[in-house]
């Protein structure tokens, strides 16, 4: 135990906020519980949030007795266990210590980290992994501003879907990537898609498993050609260092609406010539991100939970692909001439096994993957853990994996957000 370890904190069923006076902080990587060590800790990022977990009491380290203490009860409250959600940029390195004591409670899809309260200052199991300053939550503050550009917007485009859409997602959802696309900044989301071909665990748009409720609605249309146009090239034209990215997390699965992407890309490059044309997908077709390369896509983003088939299947529930398909489509879009993401879905005591860690290196070494994205897995950790197999090994820290990645593979480059091709070379 490091003398230096942060104090529990907890909460009462109001969401106020106490500091247990001798209880300490304690961590978790899947079923494993243990104390973070000094250099697992960081200050909370500003602007990230503090949650209180329904239905799961905290546990903390009591020094004297030198055990895991759960603690239902302080100042004769109930108490429940408190998160941190980071603000993009970050990667958790260990969810909270928590043990759930109503089993009916599956929390809300966001990403859970442990966090604790030391010297006047929130402190929590993290590391900054991107040095781009997106998606802080004080570029989005100006409601007013945002407002007014969205009526402009509709005002100017009053029969397009897609903006009355993506108005929607800007303003009721806190959708950022939308909330961009009226800012005239950055990424820019061009969602197409109402269906899909898996049943992702932690699918944000639509829930028909026994999961928590979406976090919001699922477009409900394909847009037009047109539609898409005049997103699209009216944020590429004006914006610096722009992207516009098929693959949200308001549709299904970009690439079953295939023949719209390819046909709207060339019809965008008929118009501009400016920015980058991305797309997020689970690659369950490689000839088609052939295809889309030829046609003017820049980059690819692909999302994998893991690299062993039963953790990939339990997690993705796809159906009419096979787990091998989307790692034969990391192969393709490199060779097709993409800048090639890796979205790796960070879980820890999953992702930082041995067997995982191992197979990473083994595809990143081949030259594939130009940038590895680790991003945490939005999920409720029980309920995660009870629908994927069983996991047979002890996990090394989140942080030791970076280390032996940067190790065995210097040349890749870590990051979260999505890069502009003016980025794509840059060290």
């Amino acid at each position: 135990m490091n003398k230096n370890t942060p104090n529990l904190v907890l909460s009462d069923i109001k969401g106020k906020i106490f500091v247990h006076p001798y209880l300490k902080m304690m961590c978790c990587a899947a079923d494993t519980i243990q104390t973070p060590s000094k250099d697992e800790l960081i200050p909370l990022p500003r602007g990230s949030t503090l949650f209180y977990m329904p239905g799961h009491i905290p546990i903390g380290y009591d020094i004297s007795e030198n055990y895991p203490a759960p603690i239902s009860e302080y100042k004769g409250r109930k108490v429940f266990a408190v998160s941190a959600f980071l603000i993009p940029g970050y990667t958790r390195l260990f969810l909270p210590a928590a043990k759930k004591i109503d089993k009916r409670v599956v929390l809300p899809l966001w990403s859970y980290t442990a966090v604790g309260w030391m010297k006047g200052k929130y402190y929590t199991a993290a590391v900054k992994i991107d040095p781009l300053l997106r998606q802080r939550p004080h570029y989005y503050s100006n409601t007013a501003l945002l407002k007014s550009n969205v009526r402009s917007f509709l005002k100017k485009y009053p029969n397009n879907r897609l903006f009355r859409h993506l108005a929607n997602c800007a303003l009721n959802y806190n959708c950022r990537a939308a909330q961009n696309l009226f800012f005239k900044r950055w990424e820019a989301p061009l969602p197409v898609s109402p269906v899909c071909n898996a049943r992702c665990l932690g699918c944000l748009s639509l829930q028909d498993s026994d999961c928590t409720t979406a976090s919001h609605a699922r477009i409900n249309f394909v847009p037009t050609l047109q539609e898409i146009k005049e997103v699209a090239v009216g944020h590429l034209d004006r914006v610096k260092e722009a992207i516009v990215s098929f693959g949200q997390g308001c549709e299904g699965e970009p690439l079953l609406q295939f023949k719209t992407i390819k046909q709207a890309i060339v019809l965008i490059r008929r118009s501009t010539s400016k920015g980058t044309i991305h797309l997020n997908t689970n690659a369950y077709n490689p000839g088609y991100l052939n295809e889309l390369a030829q046609a003017g896509l820049n980059s690819v983003r692909i999302s994998i939970n893991s690299f062993q088939r039963d953790f990939y299947d339990a997690y993705y529930n796809q159906r009419g692909y096979k787990f091998s398909d989307a790692v034969s489509s990391i192969k393709t879009a490199k060779k097709a001439g993409l800048f090639v993401s890796l979205n790796l879905l960070v879980f820890p005591g999953l992702t930082d096994t041995p067997r995982e860690i191992s197979a990473l290196i083994n595809l990143l070494k081949r030259g594939y993957i130009d940038l590895l994205q680790l991003r945490n897995l939005c999920i409720d950790q029980a309920f995660y853990l009870s629908k994927i197999p069983p996991i047979k090994e002890k996990p090394i820290g989140i942080l030791n994996m970076i280390g032996m990645i940067k190790k065995a593979v210097p040349r890749i480059r870590f990051g979260y957000f999505n890069l502009p091709r003016e980025r794509f070379n840059l060290s």
